[in-house]
């Protein structure tokens, strides 16, 4: 974890950690996101929403062909090409995280089931011998 590594941590549980981390992560690619909409409305000329569309459809590498920057320019392609490997790797960690946790809750909704099950399963089979 890299906030352990930074020593940011002290005295913190390692589910706050986590979470803070997920936090940060989150942050960091909606600056990504944000920041490369902003360029894209800026050099590009189109609305912001038009930008925030191409940005997502780019980072999450979808591609639908439907927007494309006209400019070009090499510092342009060169920014692009950053702010593109910039949103791969952030968004790609965002999508991991939030994966781990939906397979946390599912694992609790899980054995939550198993739980009711067997209580009430052990509960039937209880009174059964009591009766007899």
């Amino acid at each position: 974890c890299i906030m352990k590594k930074l020593g940011l941590t002290h005295g913190l549980a390692e589910q706050q950690t986590e979470r803070m981390q997920q936090w940060i992560t989150m942050a960091f690619c909606l600056t990504v996101i944000l920041t490369f909409s902003i360029y894209l409305c800026i050099m590009e000329g189109w609305s912001f929403i038009d930008s925030l569309y191409f940005t997502f459809v780019s980072f999450t590498t979808i591609g639908f062909g439907d927007l494309y920057p006209s400019s070009s320019s090499t510092d342009f392609h060169i920014i692009f090409i950053f702010f593109l490997i910039l949103g791969l790797i952030s968004l790609g960690t965002v999508i991991e995280a939030q994966t781990d946790n939906f397979g946390r809750l599912l694992s609790t909704i899980s054995s939550s089931c198993d739980c009711l099950c067997k209580n009430r399963c052990l509960g039937g089979g209880q009174r059964e011998q009591a009766e007899a």
